[in-house]
């Protein structure tokens, strides 16, 4: 089986791109974020294949009742918004058992064995299986699974609109300005994230989320010939277990699926004109390679690269008035690391990274 990891690059339509891979008769999935490299190492040594079972329950409950899982809204599926799903674990655990007992022990086994199991305890046929998803998410977690043979999906959008959409999502779901750390964490997947997956020698299949709807047919095509999979009615959905999802709740809103109509919400408000112009300076390559409109911006001297951002002094300002003496001073050390991103990044010319 082939396997393929989901990264995403942000607020860039992962989980958007994930349901609608969702329910495809040759797809092996999970229903959401499988942390399989955290997994993997609290199981490695584990000689009973129940216990391996019980600790992959411990982890991911919701994939047993979506009821669990409300920041995703797995709770809310279906037409009208009142519908979940259940998977039988004792199923599961019985199907886990006799695939992997089976095979040799190894990493890659057991990712396919659990992912098998899952499918069989959702009366899928496996017979018909010839792709493995799994949606890791995080850039960060890929280097613990470098050595298995695999080819990445990973999602971007624009990056002003990446950057400020994380921003104002993160903060209203969680009622208060993000932390530097997260602040700096997005910027760097945003404008480094691709750098660091070249390093891994893997193919790199990079999707637009704004691709996604306004391309769909297009994208949906290259995504089955690169998975060498049938294409679907199912894949022009966007489904968890076949039940209309309508996305996470940092969203706010309920979003129907493809939208022909989309179109990026930059809030312009987030930024000083010099952050949009070394922004669009530094990722020149990037922009060019992904067909990214630049906003018109005057020419700052080199200097100016070494002023804070506006949303860097927005998050300064709520951990001075917070007296947050841990946040202000992470305010400053990633502030400065950011300036270091920015002065020496340089695009990856990887022939490895391509578009879709």
């Amino acid at each position: 089986m082939k396997l393929f990891v989901l990264i995403t690059g942000g607020r860039t339509g992962s989980g958007f791109l994930h349901s609608i891979l969702d329910g495809h008769s040759e797809i092996c999935l999970l229903p959401g974020e499988f942390f399989f490299d955290d997994f993997y190492e609290k199981v490695k040594n584990e000689k009973n294949l129940k216990r391996i079972a019980k600790v992959f329950l411990n982890e991911n409950k919701y994939f047993f009742n979506s009821k669990l899982q409300k920041f995703d809204r797995l709770d809310q599926l279906g037409d009208n918004k009142n519908e979940f799903f259940k998977i039988n674990f004792l199923k599961f655990q019985k199907n886990f058992i006799r695939i992997y007992k089976t095979k040799k022990k190894n990493k890659l086994n057991l990712l396919i064995s659990i992912h098998l199991a899952y499918s069989a305890a959702n009366n899928e046929n496996l017979k018909n299986k010839k792709v493995i998803l799994l949606h890791l998410h995080h850039i960060d977690r890929i280097n613990k699974i470098s050595d298995l043979n695999f080819k990445i999906f990973y999602t971007i959008r624009d990056p002003l609109a990446n950057i400020s959409t994380f921003f104002q999502n993160w903060s209203d779901f969680r009622g208060k300005i993000i932390d530097p750390w997260s602040q700096f964490y997005n910027v760097d997947r945003t404008i480094n994230g691709i750098n660091k997956m070249a390093k891994l020698n893997k193919q790199i299949n990079v999707i637009k989320l704004e691709d996604i709807h306004k391309k769909n047919k297009v994208i949906i095509n290259k995504i089955c010939k690169i998975c060498k999979i049938k294409n679907e009615k199912i894949l022009f959905s966007s489904t968890f277990h076949k039940k209309k999802w309508w996305s996470d709740m940092a969203t706010k809103k309920y979003l129907n699926g493809v939208n022909k109509n989309f179109k990026n919400i930059i809030n312009l408000n987030l930024f000083f004109e010099r952050d949009i112009y070394f922004l669009q300076k530094v990722l020149n390559s990037y922009i060019s390679k992904f067909k990214y409109k630049k906003i018109s911006c005057k020419s700052k001297i080199f200097l100016k690269i070494l002023l804070p951002m506006k949303l860097e002094l927005i998050i300064l300002k709520d951990n001075l008035i917070r007296l947050n003496l841990m946040g202000i001073s992470r305010s400053f050390i990633y502030y400065l690391k950011r300036v270091f991103l920015f002065i020496n990044f340089k695009f990856t010319n990887s022939k490895l990274v391509r578009k879709l």
